[in-house]
């Protein structure tokens, strides 16, 4: 009996497959048999077009967010880093530009108020970090 049941699962595999595939041999036999059979062609290829782009913009958002979250653990981290070193009674700015090799703006960099130059400091250790972590040298 299950011989038979295979039998026929197959032949009606092959019957189905040969069918679509006479069908779908080219482009035009393939909207032609799905015109006779009174769909729409252009309105199927419209709705999958907007689902594929629907699905890439919903791909896209998730891989953003995704880059959000390792870029708010990466601040976090840097956050840590800043803090311990402006803590230590041994911090100079000036030491930690040229340590660095950061290029500054300012003319005045004793000038910065501590929040402005723990600012920076965050910046700068979260894009290093973040580099670092993908494998960049800065």
């Amino acid at each position: 009996m299950t011989n038979r049941k295979n039998k026929l699962k197959s032949d009606f595999t092959n019957l189905i497959h040969g069918s679509a595939e006479n069908q779908s041999s080219s482009k035009d036999a393939a909207k032609s048999y799905l015109e006779s059979q009174g769909l729409d062609t252009g309105k199927l290829l419209k709705g999958g077009l907007q689902r594929i782009r629907q699905m890439q913009m919903m791909a896209n958002a998730k891989r953003t967010q995704q880059e959000q979250a390792a870029a708010e653990a990466v601040k976090q981290q840097a956050e840590v880093w800043v803090d311990q070193l402006l803590g230590d009674m041994n911090f100079s700015l000036p030491e930690l530009i040229k340590e660095e090799q950061l290029s500054m703006s300012f003319r005045n960099v004793e000038s910065l108020s501590k929040e402005d130059i723990r600012n920076l400091l965050i910046k700068h250790y979260t894009l290093k970090f973040m580099n670092k972590q993908n494998g960049g040298n800065k």
